[in-house]
């Protein structure tokens, strides 16, 4: 897991339309890790995002860390699994401080769990 704290809501339909990410309720400050090593393509405000990191990792997979407190990687950077990249927070489109964590393959949101379990 990217971080510490409790899956609050998971990927799938949720109140009529697909979810593409978990959210992982965890205290504000909590350290969020890169799930793989790869490269930083973004880290900055993205609207509803709030502070968004994305990384690539190649092979068409890039994973997502959203609503953070802080960014602490810059895009072009380098970063191995379990670096930590960022602080949970409560950016942009959220209702409390958590980490919204997506995994795209090929632009497509895939359940996250079956790349960290």
């Amino acid at each position: 897991m990217p971080t510490q704290g409790t899956i609050s809501s998971k990927f799938g339909k949720r109140w009529g339309r697909q979810h593409k990410d978990i959210d992982i309720a965890a205290n504000t400050g909590t350290k969020v890790v890169a799930f793989q090593s790869g490269k930083v393509t973004f880290s900055g405000w993205n609207g509803g995002y709030g502070n968004l990191v994305i990384i690539d990792h190649g092979n068409g997979i890039q994973s997502y860390y959203a609503h953070n407190s802080k960014n602490l990687v810059q895009k072009g950077s380098p970063v191995q699994k379990g670096e930590v990249i960022a602080k949970v927070g409560n950016t942009g489109n959220s209702t409390g401080p958590h980490c919204h964590f997506e995994i795209r393959v090929n632009g497509t949101p895939v359940n996250p769990l079956n790349y960290i379990n």
